[in-house]
């Protein structure tokens, strides 16, 4: 065979979507599966964007789109930004990408070599670790369990070497749920800034935070140091629709345009007239967030009930539940036998790089969710009486 990336021997398909594609086996039977795997947003697309979208794909020619996204839409994200953080965003600062991984990955493909580490706080999201790896790097993961699962510089130092060159950061967090505080924040950014350490600043759940400001780590002072990725996936239920953006600043974005051109050459202008009416029509999104909160206090409090402890949820749309006392199965097996016994499908924690946890998505109405976590309880009872 011919030779190919020996990287890619490194990385496998995400867990995640093993996990989903099981779920096919147990769809149709007695008991309805109810499968909170995948955190794709069950809430509808907001049917402005949907009408104007349609209404500018049968009006307009649609050709290429300009390089690094329209106009009008980096336009409209700077005056977000500046309205709602007071921060001094330019349309220059900005690239409309496909998704918000397509800039993750642009991001880590422009910064970081081989030989790098990078570190990100535990639990962390899984589709990190894979383009570090593919970009001959190291992911390093801090065991945040002793800060209540929120990154603080003490600890950070810990893991400090001379081959450090990146922070990943991702609040809220994604699968606990964890927001960052102000003082927290500001400290890393700091710390980042005296070591010149680069920040990448996953915040595609910003909008959905529960009765707290979100604490962005784009900040003028630390501009030069702050890569920041969101996108409308979560916020908007646009999943489908692969649009995200970078934020950076103007002297980076030259950089990262060059990796995102020649990788995808422009997002969708069907996508970008979506996002724009997004932005523009449909900010106000507190009834959708009221919704995951109601959902997830719900949740928690029934697993508290149990005596089950879970990570108290500040934002986000999961729970990740701890195994600690439950049972001795990896999370994987767990999960698995979950699945098989009670059709509930989850995530195990192995994905996020810890084992003795599993993470639920809080994708259905409130009703299933409970059925859910009653099916979950009744498994967990049923193993301590065997």
């Amino acid at each position: 065979m011919l030779k190919v990336n020996p990287n890619l021997d490194k990385i496998e398909i995400s867990v995640i979507r093993k996990i989903a594609e099981a779920c096919k086996e147990y769809e149709g039977g007695e008991k309805t599966l109810i499968n909170l795997t995948i955190g794709e947003p069950d809430l509808p697309q907001p049917k402005k964007i949907i009408d104007e979208t349609i209404e500018y794909m049968q009006s307009a020619k649609l050709g290429y789109p300009q390089l690094g996204g329209m106009i009008e839409l980096r336009e409209e994200i700077g005056k977000y930004y500046r309205e709602k953080y007071g921060l001094s965003i330019e349309a220059d600062e900005i690239i409309v990408t496909v998704g918000s991984t397509e800039g993750l990955s642009t991001a880590i493909k422009t910064i970081i070599l081989p030989g790098d580490e990078v570190l990100t706080p535990l639990p962390v999201y899984p589709g990190y670790e894979p383009l570090i790896t593919l970009a001959g790097a190291k992911l390093v993961k801090i065991d945040t369990s002793n800060d209540n699962f929120e990154l603080t510089v003490e600890t950070l130092k810990k893991y400090m070497t001379p081959k450090t060159k990146a922070i990943i950061v991702n609040y809220p967090s994604n699968p606990s749920g964890v927001i960052i505080s102000k003082e927290n924040r500001d400290d890393i950014l700091r710390f980042a800034k005296e070591n010149h350490l680069y920040i990448i600043s996953d915040e595609v759940y910003s909008e959905i935070i529960f009765g707290e400001e979100h604490n962005s780590f784009l900040q003028d002072e630390y501009r030069e140091n702050v890569i920041l990725i969101n996108g409308f996936s979560k916020s908007h239920s646009l999943t489908g629709w692969r649009i995200g953006y970078v934020i950076a600043s103007k002297k980076m974005r030259g950089y990262l345009i060059k990796v995102h051109q020649y990788a995808v050459t422009s997002a969708s202008a069907i996508s970008q007239k979506g996002a724009l009416t997004a932005l523009k029509e449909c900010k106000d999104i507190s009834s959708q967030v009221e919704i995951y909160k109601k959902r997830a206090e719900s949740v928690y409090k029934k697993l508290k009930d149990a005596n089950i402890f879970a990570i108290e949820p500040k934002g986000a749309i999961y729970i990740f539940i701890s195994l600690e006392g439950i049972t001795n199965l990896t999370s994987l097996d767990f999960a698995k036998k979950l699945l098989e016994e009670e059709r509930v499908a989850v995530v195990p924690g192995i994905a996020f790089g810890m084992d003795n946890y599993i993470r639920i998505s809080l994708v259905k109405d409130e009703d299933i969710l409970n059925e859910a976590i009653d099916r979950f309880i009744n498994f967990v009872n049923k193993k301590d009486r065997e």
